[in-house]
């Protein structure tokens, strides 16, 4: 079980790590086009540019959520058997 449920979260920790980048630069695609009056000047922020509820919606929660599958993968690793006797 603990095998069936590694594997899992391999394949979910492998989906937000592809799709956690692609949806970053929609939402800023989305915010020039349609927060900005003078989208010729509209630029895609870096991630370390972010301030306020940006960084904390775009960035910190969703690597939280990331580490934490992470972490759990790693609380799921086949541990060696010890057979001494």
């Amino acid at each position: 079980m603990r095998r069936i449920s590694r594997v899992i979260l391999i394949i979910i920790a492998g989906v937000g790590a592809i799709s956690w980048p692609i949806f970053y630069i929609w939402v800023m695609g989305m915010a020039c086009a349609f927060g900005s009056p003078n989208t010729s000047s509209c630029r895609t922020r870096l991630p370390w540019e972010l301030r306020g509820e940006d960084l904390d919606w775009l960035v910190l929660r969703p690597g939280a959520l990331l580490l934490a599958v992470l972490l759990a993968i790693y609380l799921l690793r086949p541990r060696p058997q010890n057979n001494a006797s």
